[in-house]
């Protein structure tokens, strides 16, 4: 938490604005670098960049049967859950998508063509700092979505309670070698992918990919370089990658 505040860019905006106001030396410069940052933080342009640079090539093949595809948690706003599961109007089946939820339909897809045997997602609990608010089992809430999907028990495994990726890495691996599995398609968010691969890699395991969510190829236009709230959101989860990126690299969780 106290990493998401410092990369916020409003936070860092606005701590630069009361720099502004408090100093006299060098005020112009520091001006038009805090334009500068805010300018490129909020276009979406740079999001767009930063996404083809940082996105990993699928080694996905459809000519192979994959006995396990893994499809990472965080596919559904379990944070909406969170503050409005009590609703009496709000249907048990109900479920409350956000885009990485591409990731989940992708997993489905590849279990009902029979590309994969089984679908693997980790048991993930979101347990929210407002204590008035409720804990979510993200899988209890993603299966009414798989069953309407025709992906029935059988196929549907949950393999171990996790709380980030790198427990999704070590609960993957000791499930497939519990049952002697071997060749497995690892499925999450283009952007995520580079993280996700490397933390799987540093312990020895080496899915195939494949990744959602990947950035639209001719999808710049003269909108692209206009500062929006759109644009900054998809800035700062580029920022938010790295971050946690460089993170992990320097706990040795992962292997580039």
């Amino acid at each position: 938490m106290v990493a998401l505040v410092l990369i916020n860019p409003l936070t860092l905006v606005f701590i630069g604005m009361v720099f502004l106001a408090v100093t006299k030396k060098n005020r112009r410069v520091f001006a038009i670098c805090l334009t500068l940052y805010f300018y490129l933080f909020s276009i979406s342009f740079t999001s767009h960049w930063v996404s083809n640079l940082w996105g990993v090539a699928d080694t996905y093949n459809p000519e192979e049967k994959y006995e396990a595809a893994v499809v990472l948690a965080g596919v559904l706003d379990v944070e909406w859950y969170s503050m409005n599961d009590s609703l009496f109007y709000i249907p048990n089946n109900y479920v409350h998508p956000t885009s990485s939820t591409e990731r989940l339909l992708a997993g489905v897809y590849f279990v009902k063509t029979g590309h994969a045997g089984q679908l693997l997602l980790g048991q993930w609990t979101y347990c929210p700092i407002n204590k008035a608010h409720k804990s979510i089992d993200e899988a209890e809430k993603v299966k009414p979505l798989l069953a309407s999907q025709g992906i029935n028990e059988n196929k549907l495994v949950l393999y171990a309670k996790v709380n980030r990726t790198l427990d999704e890495a070590r609960g993957v691996k000791a499930y497939t070698e519990r049952n002697r599995i071997k060749k497995i398609l690892l499925i999450t968010s283009w952007l995520h992918m580079r993280r996700s691969i490397a933390m799987f890699k540093n312990i020895g395991l080496t899915p195939d990919i494949f990744s959602t969510n990947k950035p639209l190829a001719g999808n710049l236009s003269w909108t692209s370089f206009v500062p929006s709230l759109q644009g900054m959101a998809a800035t700062f989860d580029c920022v938010y990658e790295l971050a946690a990126y460089s993170l992990y690299y320097a706990k040795g969780d992962l292997l580039p």
